[in-house]
């Protein structure tokens, strides 16, 4: 199971390749791939999307990730994004920025 993860990397190979992963073995939810740094249109699981949306809150707020100073998704704080310029880290990244 992959819950609320994502892929930004370049993806390699002749066989079996996906943006986020090649072949699901199980469920993968609200999870996302960059489709234009991958070089992937097709994954076995997840959501692709461009560069710019992968660095928009609101790709993220719309799957139920919970992020620093919105609360509709949770309290916890999980994830921090610098909107717009980057793509969303843990919330302790958040500190060294």
């Amino acid at each position: 199971m992959v819950v609320r993860s994502y892929s930004a990397g370049t993806v390699l190979g002749r066989r079996y390749t996906g943006g986020l992963v090649a072949v699901a073995q199980g469920q993968v939810t609200d999870c996302f791939w960059d489709i234009e740094t991958s070089g992937q249109l097709l994954s076995g699981g997840g959501s692709g999307k461009t560069t710019t949306e992968m660095r928009m809150a609101k790709t993220f707020l719309d799957a139920g990730w919970d992020f620093v100073g919105e609360t509709a998704n949770g309290t916890d704080d999980i994830w921090w994004i610098d909107e717009g310029k980057d793509y969303p880290r843990l919330w302790w990244e958040a500190r060294n920025r």
